[in-house]
């Protein structure tokens, strides 16, 4: 079953975040480190102020990942690459993330 990850960075007075360096860098290294182990792909989310009231978002980017099933998360999680993945965030955020994962039950597109 496919599974899927949401690594979701926070947003507050004094967090940063190098959307450059992220998408250029990090993320090339995600995919090249962890394709091995039954990641499939990526999606990266930059959130915006609410269009209604304009109230900021209390996170300022997530990431959706997605890996063959929970055994292959766990093996890239478990796997030596792992360290350099996790080592990198500070290069581009002063914040780690949230990560929130579990099986897709259902997709649709409409």
């Amino acid at each position: 079953m496919v599974y899927h990850v949401s690594v979701i960075y926070p947003k507050d007075s004094d967090s940063t975040f190098d959307m450059d360096y992220y998408l250029k860098t990090h993320m090339p290294l995600v995919a090249k480190s962890w394709g091995q182990y039954g990641f499939q792909q990526y999606q990266v989310i930059q959130y915006n102020p609410n269009p209604v009231d304009s109230s900021e978002p209390v996170f300022s980017v997530k990431c959706d990942l997605t890996f063959k099933d929970a055994a292959s998360y766990k093996k890239a999680l478990e796997s030596p690459e792992a360290g350099d993945v996790f080592g990198d965030v500070p290069k581009f955020s002063n914040k780690g993330p949230h990560l929130v994962a579990g099986d897709v039950k259902a997709t649709v597109q409409v």
